[in-house]
């Protein structure tokens, strides 16, 4: 399999992974917010209502970026193949 096209499939596993790991880090940040003494701590709780979405966001941004990259490559290597011609030998 091409480099390139390897590189997309890739990435779309990649998002297809940021959805199904979402809603698991969503109940571990549940869990901990959860906790009775969470509150003891400075800032903890904002953090963790913030660290799913910044996880989600960045799986997606890494796998978005795979696939534009790839879509890219490979737009560029068939533009530039030469077109092919029958009648000439």
């Amino acid at each position: 399999m091409n480099r390139d096209i390897l590189q997309g499939v890739i990435g779309i596993v990649g998002i297809a992974i940021a959805f199904i790991v979402f809603p698991i880090v969503m109940t571990g940040a549940a869990a901990i917010i959860s906790n009775s003494h969470i509150g003891d701590y400075t800032g903890l709780p904002e953090i963790v209502k913030i660290s799913p979405l910044v996880v989600f966001v960045g799986i997606l941004f890494a796998s978005g970026g795979a696939v534009y990259g790839s879509a890219k490559k490979i737009y560029k290597k068939r533009k530039a193949a030469p077109k092919y011609n029958p009648y000439v030998r």
